[in-house]
């Protein structure tokens, strides 16, 4: 038996928090004996059915500082495995998960106190813990660079889709967009600073077809330095922040592509959500976007307008190259799992049980 730390059932789901809940709910699916430790407070948007433990009265960082290690300790003090943030720093038998280290690399994309906070425990958790998770090898050598913990300890255990119903290969490829919807292209992310939607809207002013529309979806958090808002207000740019990801697939399914110009990624999910739904994605040539996309997207330099508007008007001409991205993108997200990833972390954690 093992415990995660549900510490992340508190907050709104991002990528890093449903890379914790579906591993949870395959665990479950799987018959893995393990419970979900968590705070008094849950999101309510989470719908599952592994099993749930409530403990401490604290809440956010103090209850992961102290209730969660308290409670622990009170079980016997049995594996924990935390697929967020850090874990506990005064607790020995856990597996913690990396899935970035972007606030080491660039400081300035983030808050002082989230900086100062994960620049304090990621190194000293992450020595301490049996094993460190993380979701590409780029990532990997990251941690290893900047963290100096033992590559050896470290494993790479894949990030994947959050939707479950996904359509099919002859779905995706006979797909036609009703000829009066409006058109649009569409990048999804947090209002981050590193996610470049700066650039992306100078590029996209600069596109020929005036009745193209831009939507960037995504929340705001406290912990980055969200970039000026202002300077994403444009003409036939709309900002709907958050999207249920309910709704996501259709926003997929009819736009004419999506991009995705992050400037840094440790994994990198929304082109693989893009080539779910046989939207053609461009993206950032960077390493960690090389590794998930392969050869299954557009690539752009992120720092470059005139690259980013060219390869945006190139994709939004050539109905070839769209088709050749489509099909591309439907063998691409037949490599990754929940399944795949749940099993790795089930036979990681029997090690240290």
């Amino acid at each position: 038996m093992f415990v995660v730390n549900g510490r992340y059932l508190t907050q709104k789901a991002t990528g890093v928090h449903r890379y914790a809940f579906e591993i949870c709910n395959k665990l479950h699916e799987m018959g893995v004996d393990f419970h979900v430790a968590i705070p008094q407070d849950i999101h309510p948007d989470y719908k599952f059915k592994f099993k749930v433990v409530r403990c401490g009265s604290l809440k956010t960082h103090l209850w992961e500082q102290i209730s969660l290690p308290r409670y622990l300790k009170s079980i016997g003090s049995p594996l924990l495995i935390s697929f967020t943030g850090c874990g506990p720093l005064n607790y020995n038998n856990q597996i913690m998960t990396i899935h970035d280290v972007s606030h080491e690399r660039y400081p300035q994309w983030f808050s002082k106190n989230y900086y100062r906070f994960y620049h304090y425990m990621m190194p000293r958790v992450g020595k301490k813990a049996h094993a460190v998770l993380t979701v590409s090898e780029f990532s990997k050598n990251e941690i290893v660079d900047t963290l100096n913990i033992d590559r050896d300890k470290i494993h790479v255990i894949h990030s994947n889709v959050p939707f479950h119903n996904k359509p099919t290969e002859r779905e995706i490829l006979n797909f036609q967009r009703e000829p009066d919807k409006e058109k649009y292209i569409i990048a999804v992310s947090s209002m981050d600073p590193r996610k470049n939607f700066v650039r992306l809207v100078e590029a996209f002013e600069k596109i020929e077809d005036k009745t193209i529309k831009l939507y960037i979806i995504g929340m705001s958090f406290k912990a980055f330095n969200t970039p000026d808002m202002k300077k994403l207000l444009s003409e036939n740019v709309y900002l709907p922040g958050y999207i249920p990801d309910e709704d996501l697939p259709a926003m997929y399914q009819n736009a004419l592509l999506s991009v995705y110009p992050s400037l840094y990624e440790g994994f990198g999910l929304p082109p693989l959500e893009s080539m779910t739904f046989g939207c053609p994605a461009i993206v950032s040539d960077i390493p960690a976007l090389r590794e998930v996309s392969e050869d299954a997207a557009l690539y752009i330099d992120p720092f470059d307008i005139d690259d980013i508007t060219m390869k945006i008007s190139l994709l939004l001409s050539d109905d070839i190259l769209k088709k050749e991205l489509q099909q591309k993108g439907i063998e691409q997200i037949q490599k990754y799992s929940w399944k795949k990833s749940a099993k790795q972390v089930s036979d990681l954690a029997r090690k240290f049980i």
